[in-house]
């Protein structure tokens, strides 16, 4: 291996051109298939030689040719994201904080994500297109819906894909999702244990398989806590939540009799609270509000601290872990299923005593 002074002028050299293959093999001393394989994810590297090689191509500042590499791997590493042709869902704070954990996640890993919009009867068509080409190394699918044509697809088609949410197939795919049942059967429990008999619960838009868990969940805890269905006020919003908090709150609040609401995001929350607060509801006092936390980057939560007791789980972690999925299926050939994991802050006078052992405090 070359040391000293002619090493030092070979990094120097390699630094005022491109790095190639051939660069990293002489940097560490070991053969040119040896860092191709390394860098292309063929199991028969062992992970140590591949961190090594790896680290010294970031700190070189190795591009890897991509034109050279479809060509040798038949990958074109690109991962394709289908969005429904919908204005509102590219303001939708949730959207921008999972494509914000997809961006980064690719960018670390050396992917590109190709995204595009289609109206819903011609999304079909547009991963056919894919597919057919060859374009594109595998998909994200979000926003999944019962029996959901996109996964229906993609499982004949055989080809590497990850959903963000899950259904009854998950066996079959890749997958991340939060623990959307869990979260509400406890978030459910918590309220009833801590004394209110009447809930409002302010869901999401039912289309998706996320909203229609969670419901399932809160009347499950309803049910095996030995309440009525008819103890919960049941207000669904639509997709993206816009205003909806505010509105759907102000209707609960027509029902003297309603002391705790259940938020699906926490969007819902904070615009429920400012309704609350205008009614002369006092959150801790007379009234308990639980919400999902989203772990929304550009909101903040100070000025509502202890107001709301609510379960975060971050979108931004999800979107990194789905890139990751999808990326594992190319170079493995293995897929899995990854539950983001959830944490439990409680508000002002909120007793966790109910929950305590089943989910994680923060």
């Amino acid at each position: 291996m070359t040391t000293g002074p002619d090493r030092s002028r070979k990094q120097t050299g390699a630094q005022n051109r491109n790095v190639t293959i051939k660069d990293l093999a002489a940097e560490l001393d070991v053969s040119i298939t040896t860092i191709s394989r390394a860098l292309n994810g063929y199991a028969d590297v062992g992970e140590k030689t591949r961190k090594k090689v790896i680290d010294a191509a970031r700190r070189l500042g190795y591009t890897p040719n991509r034109n050279a590499q479809r060509l040798v791997t038949r990958r074109s590493h690109s991962i394709a994201w289908v969005q429904a042709d919908d204005d509102n869902k590219f303001v939708d704070p949730h959207f921008v904080e999972v494509m914000a954990g997809v961006l980064r996640e690719a960018r670390i890993d050396h992917y590109d994500i190709v995204m595009t919009s289609e109206t819903p009867e011609r999304q079909l068509a547009t991963y056919e297109r894919y597919v057919r080409d060859g374009s594109v190394d595998g998909f994200i699918v979000d926003l999944p819906r019962p029996n959901d044509p996109r996964i229906n697809f993609l499982l004949e088609a055989e080809v590497p894909f990850v959903v963000h949410g899950r259904e009854e197939r998950q066996d079959r795919y890749g997958w991340v999702d939060v623990d959307n049942y869990g979260n509400f059967y406890n978030l459910t429990k918590l309220i009833l244990a801590n004394g209110h008999r009447r809930i409002a619960f302010i869901n999401g838009d039912e289309r998706f398989l996320y909203a229609t868990t969670r419901r399932q969940a809160v009347y499950d805890a309803l049910r095996d806590l030995g309440h009525a269905p008819e103890t919960v006020m049941y207000l669904e919003g639509t997709h993206p939540m816009v205003e909806a908090g505010f509105q759907l709150t102000e209707l609960a609040l027509t029902d003297p009799s309603i002391t705790a609401f259940l938020y699906s995001s926490i969007l819902l929350a904070t615009e429920g609270l400012t309704a609350v607060s205008r009614a002369g509801r006092v959150p801790g006092e007379d009234v308990m509000i639980a919400s999902m936390n989203d772990e929304l980057q550009y909101l903040n939560l100070a000025p509502v601290d202890g107001q709301i007791t609510y379960v975060r789980s971050s979108l931004r972690a999800a979107g990194r872990a789905l890139v990751a999925e999808v990326i594992r299926q190319c170079e493995r050939k293995k897929t899995s299923g990854i539950l983001i994991p959830s944490l439990f802050d409680l508000g002002d006078g909120v007793s966790g005593e109910a929950i305590a052992g089943s989910v994680h405090f923060a």
